[in-house]
């Protein structure tokens, strides 16, 4: 008798589809019963009798399907995700996954509980290791709906999903298997039960998690890049006892590339209460960043409890603020309520110009910041430091922190510093000077923490290596990116010169709740000659709201693609798949990249090296947003049009090919039928 899972396993029940059909319900139900309550509560009535159904609907199925799925194997309320979510069955056959959600009673195929089946089959081929190799088939079964024609349609290893009711499911799992192909792998469910399953959850889906009281254990991928970043959490936490019970004041540093998990870790300690009774907040200055995040709590917690969206709202906006605001506040004297503050994204403070300028003060950010928080009798402030994410003028970067901390030090206020090491001495890691001065003679105490640093991306869980193919190619390092794209498993970025073909692509991606969206850069004014609109100013924030909340149905949505957003309003946020709109504010040239600003009516090249960077850095933000793809398009040109020479758009192109993009040839049929 096979051996069955034990509580520790991700399915309630699994077993060879002869044992499940020999097995007594009263038995496979209790199995159900006790997985569920070592997780949740007692299984309700409900439940108990939803579970009766499926099993009868189950065992007719595989009757009538017949002797060839006795050696199928079945698992049942299959764990997906590490918060709760589950699918009804896996049915696995050679070859082929095919998940089954029920819908026990529903006499039609709901819109909700099609997406959810198809978000089940996206998720394994992602993030699921013994899905990767097998054809994925997503089936809807409402069991008094009516009948449906079935034909199993793939793209990308995912069937196109199947809907079934209670009488014709064998009719569907029998098409599914199909597509196996004669293969003769043997279906035993251990193998998919203890296969590894990965999840790269988005910022968004991450911060509900952390808000609705899970860990950064329970959300992450479970592989080395989350245990670093699991040691990050647990060295920042540590940082934030010993300040408090040492009543000292602390300030951390971390380090790491784009998409490493920054922004997680400071939520992970603004939105959970692991130190104390003291309140913490995540700061901002980027104020889209801010809104999103907080609208989206707001809307997740007002479900969830029941709470007024005006009450979840406020909640919500105590914990993640506006950095600029927050100062504002506090400049006056008055003393903070929070000991425990993030700052996000803290290589872009502003120097002293720029806080005379904003707060009538010659000081830079972190003065302003470190003489705030010497108020309290004890605090720990965590940067959170990202490179060549710079954007706008003023913002000095780590040497600013560490000329600010020697001043402070000086007037007698006692700071300590934890930081990574490549946050102490500079270099690509934070696309610039560190905190020490030239010499690296620190006159301030110092601590090295290699657990600040963080190597890893998060975010590009397809291709990991998207941040360094980024970095080269934006050096001008052509043959370097080129190299570095030979390395991945699959191509840093399609090319395409056609905005139709492009929004095509990006189309067939929107199964399974995938997010999509157009993106250009906020110097890319003449793209609205392509048709390609402008795109929402960094204080527009309800458009930028909708464009990430909305699903593709709303005009106002990313996935709708009639809106893009530019670096403003997408830095420190993310896209499954983007369409990157490329404009004639970057071109390439015989020294490399050139920048130019639009001075109507014609272009002009950009000589301040300082706007240089920016530039390049604006197409670096867009260019490390997508989770799972990238598609750039590049206009032809107008010959009759000055703004828009072909010639300078080709040199792009050629530069992008060069760099070890690949052609976007043509959309292939969306989905293949197969006889």
């Amino acid at each position: 008798m096979t051996t069955q899972p034990t509580l520790t396993s991700r399915s309630f029940y699994a077993a060879f589809v002869s044992e499940f059909l020999e097995a007594d319900d009263d038995q496979i139900i209790g199995k159900l019963s006790r997985h569920h309550v070592a997780l949740h509560e007692a299984a309700e009535g409900e439940q108990i009798r939803a579970w009766e159904r499926e099993l009868k609907i189950l065992r007719t199925a595989f009757q009538v399907v017949g002797e060839k799925c006795a050696t199928w194997s079945i698992l049942l309320e299959v764990s997906l995700h590490r918060l709760g979510k589950r699918l009804d069955a896996v049915v696995l056959s050679p070859g082929v996954v095919s998940v089954v959600e029920f819908k026990v009673g529903a006499s039609r195929y709901d819109s909700a509980a099609w997406l959810q089946t198809e978000s089940y089959a996206h998720a394994l081929r992602d993030f699921h290791q013994a899905s990767q190799t097998r054809v994925i088939v997503p089936i809807l079964c409402a069991e008094k709906g009516p009948d449906r024609p079935i034909r199993v349609r793939t793209f990308e290893g995912i069937a196109d999903l199947i809907e079934t009711n209670a009488r014709t499911l064998a009719v569907g799992l029998d098409a599914a298997a199909q597509l196996g192909h004669g293969s003769n792998e043997v279906q035993n469910w251990r193998e998919f039960d203890e296969s590894p399953y990965r999840p790269t959850p988005t910022i968004i889906d991450a911060a509900r998690a952390i808000y609705a009281g899970h860990q950064i254990a329970e959300i992450g991928r479970g592989d080395a890049s989350d245990e670093a970043l699991q040691r990050t959490a647990s060295a920042l936490k540590a940082a934030v006892r010993d300040a408090e019970s040492r009543r000292e004041k602390t300030v951390c540093f971390v380090t790491g590339a784009p998409g490493a998990g920054k922004t997680l870790l400071g939520l992970d300690l603004a939105l959970t209460r692991t130190h104390g009774a003291a309140p913490a907040v995540l700061l901002s200055g980027n104020r889209p960043l801010v809104h999103v995040l907080t609208e989206a709590l707001a809307t997740d917690s007002a479900a969830r409890t029941q709470m007024s969206k005006e009450k979840a709202r406020q909640q919500a906006d105590a914990a993640i603020q506006n950095l600029l605001g927050y100062l504002k506040q506090y400049t006056t004297g008055e003393v903070p309520p929070e000991h425990v503050i993030v700052f996000d994204e803290a290589q872009r403070a502003w120097d002293a110009q720029v806080g005379e300028k904003l707060l009538g003060r010659p000081q830079s950010e972190p003065e302003i910041f470190l003489d705030i928080l010497n108020r309290l009798p004890w605090a720990c402030l965590v940067c959170l430091v990202g490179p060549g994410q710079e954007i706008n003028r003023g913002e000095g970067g780590l040497a600013l922190w560490g000329a600010a901390l020697a001043k402070a030090v000086a007037r007698g206020q006692p700071w300590r510093v934890l930081a990574a090491p490549q946050a102490l001495r500079g270099g690509p890691a934070v696309a610039g000077p560190g905190l020490l001065p030239t010499e690296g003679i620190a006159s301030f105490p110092v601590h090295e923490e290699p657990r600040f640093h963080l190597t890893n991306s998060l975010r590009a869980f397809r291709n990991e290596r998207q941040v360094q193919w980024v970095a080269k190619l934006l050096e001008g390092n052509l043959q370097g990116a080129r190299n570095v794209a030979a390395e991945m498993a699959v191509p840093p970025a399609l090319l395409s010169r056609d905005l139709s073909e492009t929004k095509a692509w990006l189309r067939q991606y929107r199964r399974g709740g995938r997010s999509t969206g157009l993106l250009a850069s906020s110097g890319a004014v003449r793209l609205v000659a392509d048709g390609v609109p402008p795109a929402p100013r960094s204080n527009e924030l309800d458009a930028i709201g909708h464009w990430f909340l909305k699903p593709f149905t709303d005009y106002r949505s990313a996935g709708a693609l009639e809106t893009p957003l530019s670096e403003f309003g997408c830095q420190g946020l993310e896209v499954d798949y983007v369409g990157l709109c490329w404009g004639g504010d970057l071109l390439w040239g015989e020294t490399g990249w050139m920048a130019r600003r639009m001075r109507a009516p014609r272009w002009q090249k950009v000589a301040d090296a300082e706007h240089q960077r920016f530039r390049v850095n604006s197409y670096r933000v867009l260019l490390t947003r997508a989770r799972a793809g990238t598609v750039i398009y590049v206009p032809q040109g107008a010959d009759e049009d000055p703004t828009r020479n072909p010639s300078d758009l080709d040199s792009v192109a050629d530069a992008l090919m060069r760099a070890g993009c690949q052609p976007l040839t043509g959309i292939p049929t969306p989905l293949r039928v197969e006889e």
